[in-house]
């Protein structure tokens, strides 16, 4: 028998008040088509080099993805000026995998056919020639190319669109801020390569088995966790096996994924921003290292902010109860680990506020760190969003800059590739 016990709102566990908007406006794009200035030029032509130069997965066996237009995207979106963004770029692309001769390559021809390779990591490279081609046909219109592409069809590939924690969705975002379509043709061909089973589950949707009903993301996590039924599904962190515990607790896992009740999107979004960073930077380990899976919580979270006002409305409700999915996902995954406020709430400011937490970011020796740049910049865009909370934002981004010391999670890694052996290692 299942231990549903509901935990009870307290202030281990309590979200900032919430503004109620309705409205989800637009972010502000910083759009590198129209601005001129020799920074912003920079950017732009560093990302249109990476572009041509490697490819969105990388190493080992393709399993991993290019974070190039989030870390170069973040420095620059966070103020970096010419040289650290060139040093920026420089560091990362020597992590990534070049495309030579041993790539599949694609184009137009694969327009009838493209459908029949999803998932398939090999037509990394194809996958953007035909987004490229697609663009090109269609005046520079990428927007359009996207629409084509994500959303028909009986089962749209944006069904799937949180496959490979998230990086799809988070690349498409930055495609959108930056208005590079470079970057989403990227951002497509992840979201083919990574395309993930259980868009099955919001393509047909399962009957309602619900014991429970509640508008708290939060809460559904906090019931996650009181929940016996995941005992010992997960041996090792770090896998991002959605697969495993669908197999595993099917039915304790969609029983509460339909407890979640969606209301107005606007609403939701702010909600399941804030449980983001509580989950993300009110869980841990010791001495300031943070859950490098949970981080990606956060950082779809952001992703989401930055998407939705593109897409229809009429996508929003299954995007956002995708989201829900991937979160109960990921929470379980990572052993659903204790999350606490109050390590953000009483986090001490000691006169720090957001020029401090940019310019400590900006000269942090993890800079080189995508991740680390991207949960700033998430922190920020929810604060410019919201407002700022009696310091919900700043608190978290305060604590997160000020004693960060890596990431962990990873337990045996994937196919020898252990990230905090193998990844990113500071002076």
């Amino acid at each position: 028998m299942a231990n549903t016990a509901t935990s009870n709102a307290n202030d281990s566990v309590r979200l900032p008040q919430p503004t109620l908007k309705t409205v989800l406006e637009p972010v502000r794009p910083y759009d590198t088509t129209k601005l001129h200035d020799e920074r912003t030029q920079t950017f732009r032509k560093l990302i249109q080099e990476g572009h041509s130069a490697v490819a969105p997965l990388r190493n080992p066996q393709l399993i991993l993805h290019s974070h190039l237009p989030h870390l170069v995207g973040s420095a620059y979106a966070l103020g970096a000026g010419i040289e650290q963004l060139k040093e920026t770029y420089d560091h990362i692309i020597k992590t990534l995998a070049p495309i030579d001769e041993t790539f599949v390559r694609g184009g137009i021809s694969l327009e009838s056919s493209w459908r029949e390779h999803l998932q398939d990591k090999a037509y990394t490279i194809a996958f953007v020639d035909l987004f490229d081609e697609e663009t090109h046909k269609n005046g520079g219109d990428w927007k359009k190319v996207v629409e084509k592409y994500l959303f028909s069809g009986n089962e749209p590939v944006v069904n799937g669109f949180l496959g490979g924690l998230a990086h799809p969705v988070i690349h498409l975002a930055y495609a959108y801020e930056f208005q590079m379509e470079e970057i989403a043709a990227q951002g497509l061909s992840l979201a083919c390569t990574e395309y993930a089973n259980f868009h099955k589950l919001i393509d047909n949707e399962p009957s309602d088995n619900s014991t429970y009903k509640t508008n708290s993301l939060l809460e559904v996590l906090l019931r996650v966790k009181q929940d016996n039924r995941f005992d010992g599904v997960v041996k090792s962190p770090g896998t991002v096996n959605y697969d495993l515990v669908l197999k595993e607790a099917y039915d304790a896992t969609t029983e509460h994924w339909n407890a979640w009740q969606i209301g107005d999107a606007a609403q939701t979004m702010e909600h399941i921003c804030d449980a983001s960073v509580l989950v993300a930077l009110g869980s841990g380990y010791p001495e300031f290292k943070y859950d490098f899976f949970y981080a990606h919580i956060l950082t779809a979270a952001h992703a989401y902010r930055v998407l939705l006002p593109n897409f229809s409305k009429g996508s929003h409700l299954s995007l956002l109860r995708q989201y829900g999915l991937y979160t109960i996902l990921i929470y379980v995954l990572q052993f659903r680990r204790e999350v606490n406020a109050s390590t953000i709430n009483e986090f001490a400011l000691a006169g720090r506020d957001w020029n401090w937490v940019t310019e400590n970011a900006l000269r942090n020796k993890w800079a080189i760190d995508e991740h680390f740049f991207k949960v700033v910049r998430g922190l920020r865009s929810f604060a410019d969003t919201y407002g700022e909370k009696d310091g919900f934002y700043l608190k978290a981004a305060v604590k997160f800059v000020s004693g960060f010391k890596g990431w962990e999670g990873f337990g045996e890694g994937v196919m020898g590739f252990l990230p905090s052996r193998d990844g990113i290692v500071t002076a």
